[in-house]
């Protein structure tokens, strides 16, 4: 029987001392998503570094464990590595051209050779593990060029990737290094998936000017390869976030450990990870713009906003952090009074059954990312509600999850009154419009959720074999085409 071989950039790591068969999986995210889709395949290996650093004399040093009929395969990583393929190429290229922050793009060559020498040595690692009749699915931009090198290896068998986050606009994917070959590395794989229609089109467009290949509505066609491209918007389990039976009648808790520390008032909260591509600076402008445009509210709100810290060894995460903080004490300095502090802010992370307990207090869930592949905060929010007094989403249109949600308030996150009156329309909104809009949401989570996310791409992976139309030797190129 084939498996499901994942690969990603990171494997979960095992809780330490007397827990045992327990991950450190976050809440959200890609961990969390492919957690929820390797459980429901036993015998599956799930492939990614374990966090360690080695010299490189000690890489073969992997680690194994298995957890509920999966077996995890760390692999380590040299100091050299780390700089360079992840805090470099990684996240100082790739992760900002994708978010379309091209300001914020550093070009390396050694980044971008270390990028590839890494993707040759997980192949390596990788290629002995699978077999004939196995289906290897790689995530994410760090590892765009892996199908390519196992394909180089002599590995014919199906290969998947799936990407979490946005992909850029052609004149983006132009700032690459090499945009062609790129291109070229993911059409080795035999089906390739997007978080939204945006995303997919927007590949489509480069393949088609860059490379001059052929789309039939279904097929990608290049030089012989033939690759299927969908949409598979990643979802959630809502049922990790929602309501006990006794939470789920009555109005809206307000006993819980942020209600007391808002002490009545009603409140706004933000959860995010400390990414520049999440906008906080820009949603505590925002808030402060609520509060001058609308004083009534005064005194009668306020606002938690949790960073969850990320990449604390990056000068850019760094420094925003020092945004952040700074801005937060002016609005306050500004602004509070002897009884009433505008904006909490929190920078720590929190496990999951607490942020469920802190989404269901909250009277607003204010999720505006400047940009985002989707944003799983945003459905963890709007399913922790209680669905007799439920609180309302604020989503920016800048989410792949806009398209997802639609009966949230969406919101440009660039402009301070958009986000403002959105604000203001939500704390105003009555019950019955609040129900109705938090039942259509809750239908969408539900009938979109991460295992039907993992069943219809694993379904399409399943498909027939490359091998009938491609043997990775063509002899006849398909002509090209810009059609």
């Amino acid at each position: 029987m084939s498996r499901l071989v994942v690969v990603s950039n990171r494997i979960p790591i095992p809780v330490p001392s007397g827990q045992i068969g327990e991950l450190d999986i976050p809440a959200g995210g890609l961990a969390s998503a492919l957690f929820t889709a390797l459980r429901s395949r036993p015998g599956s290996l799930w492939v990614g570094w374990n966090g360690r650093i080695e010299p490189r004399k000690q890489l073969g040093n992997v680690s194994r464990f298995t957890l509920r009929d999966t077996e995890l395969l760390g692999i380590p990583f040299t100091q050299g590595e780390v700089d360079d393929y992840y805090h470099g190429f990684c996240n100082m290229v790739l992760w900002p051209l994708f978010h379309s922050f091209q300001d914020r793009a550093r070009i390396e060559d050694r980044e971008q050779e270390a990028y590839r020498r890494l993707q040759h040595r997980l192949a390596q690692t990788l290629r002995p593990l699978v077999r004939d009749d196995d289906r290897v699915w790689v995530h994410d931009y760090h590892l765009i060029p892996l199908g390519r090198e196992l394909r180089r290896l002599g590995w014919r068998g199906r290969l998947g990737f799936f990407l979490h986050i946005p992909f850029p606009a052609l004149e983006l994917w132009q700032v690459l290094p090499d945009p062609r070959g790129f291109l070229e590395a993911l059409l080795e794989y035999d089906v390739i998936g997007f978080q939204t229609e945006g995303y997919r089109d927007n590949y489509l467009y480069c393949c088609r000017q860059e490379l001059g290949a052929r789309w039939d509505e279904r097929h990608l066609s290049f030089e012989g390869r033939r690759q299927r491209v969908g949409v598979y918007p990643v979802g959630i389990n809502a049922d990790d976030f929602a309501p006990a039976s006794g939470q789920a009648s009555g109005e809206r808790p307000r006993r819980g450990v942020l209600g007391k520390v808002v002490r009545g008032r009603r409140l706004i909260l933000g959860v995010d990870r400390l990414d520049y591509t999440k906008g906080i600076p820009d949603r505590v402008r925002a808030y402060e713009r609520f509060l001058k445009d609308y004083p009534q509210w005064k005194k009668k709100v306020s606002f938690i906003q949790i960073a969850a810290p990320s990449r604390t060894a990056a000068m850019q995460y760094q420094e925003e952090k020092r945004k952040i903080e700074a801005l937060v004490g002016r609005v306050n300095g500004e602004m509070a009074s002897h009884d009433w502090v505008p904006i909490r802010y929190l920078y720590k992370t929190y496990p999951r059954p607490e942020l469920a307990r802190f989404y269901r207090e909250a009277d607003v869930g204010l999720v505006t990312p400047l940009r985002d592949g989707m944003n799983l905060v945003a459905m963890e929010y709007a399913a922790a509600q209680n669905p007799e007094s439920p609180g309302v989403l604020i989503l920016s249109r800048c989410a792949g999850a806009a398209r997802q949600l639609p009966e949230a308030l969406i919101v440009n996150p660039f402009v301070p009154s958009s986000v403002a009156d959105g604000l203001a329309q939500a704390l105003s909104m009555p019950l019955e419009e609040r129900r109705e809009r938090h039942r259509a949401l809750l239908t969408r989570i539900r009938q979109h959720s991460v295992s039907a996310w993992g069943d219809r791409f694993i379904r399409d992976l399943d498909g027939p074999s490359r091998l009938d139309s491609y043997n990775h030797h063509p002899a006849q190129a398909v002509q090209r085409s810009t059609k």
